[in-house]
């Protein structure tokens, strides 16, 4: 049996919030779904604590460092309207979620939580205000765009759901993300 890393645990939990909820991430439940031992686990984190705080930071990583850079790369501003499109549509829906209902009752994964909106809505304000100079409050209209997405994230149970192709063009309308070209329905 091969050895079961820091980032092996970290996938797992990530994987079984997401299909399961905040009740999937005991030590109980994760040791047996990794088929490892209680000792396994608290090799990679000191207690509970530590590993919310490690999985957190990891999908803090994931979803403002990485995707960040992602923006610094884009080269036009249609590239960057191109990713403001998309990548709100490219986030684990079911794993925010989850995260959202986990910091109920976790400060630790509240607190995280708290930085991860705060930094997206401050990355979509100084998208907004390189992008739509016609906006005369970039910070509000992120924090309006921001919660259209969340509240996306918890009414779209299924990622296909059929709606979701009408609901991304009304958005992009509403949110000055269409492009030029893009004819209007």
């Amino acid at each position: 049996m091969s050895r079961f890393k820091k980032e092996d645990w970290l996938a797992l939990a990530a994987k079984l919030l997401a299909e399961e909820g905040p009740a999937a991430l005991t030590i109980d439940r994760l040791t047996a779904s990794a088929r490892r031992t209680r000792g396994s686990f608290y090799h990679h984190f000191e207690d509970r604590d530590a590993f919310l705080r490690a999985l957190m930071e990891r999908w803090r990583t994931q979803v403002i460092e990485i995707a960040g850079k992602r923006y610094e790369a884009a080269q036009t501003d249609a590239e960057i309207r191109a990713l403001m499109r998309e990548q709100p549509f490219e986030l684990d829906f079911r794993f925010e979620r989850e995260i959202r209902r986990l910091a109920a009752s976790e400060p630790i994964v509240r607190e995280i939580l708290n930085q991860v909106d705060c930094a997206r809505i401050e990355g979509l304000a100084c998208l907004l205000t390189h992008m739509r100079p016609d906006i005369d409050d970039p910070m509000s209209f992120a924090f309006v765009q921001y919660c259209a997405v969340v509240g996306a994230q918890w009414l779209l149970e299924d990622p296909n759901d059929p709606r979701l192709p009408a609901i991304r063009r009304t958005g992009n309308r509403l949110f000055g993300l269409s492009e030029p070209e893009e004819p209007a329905r």
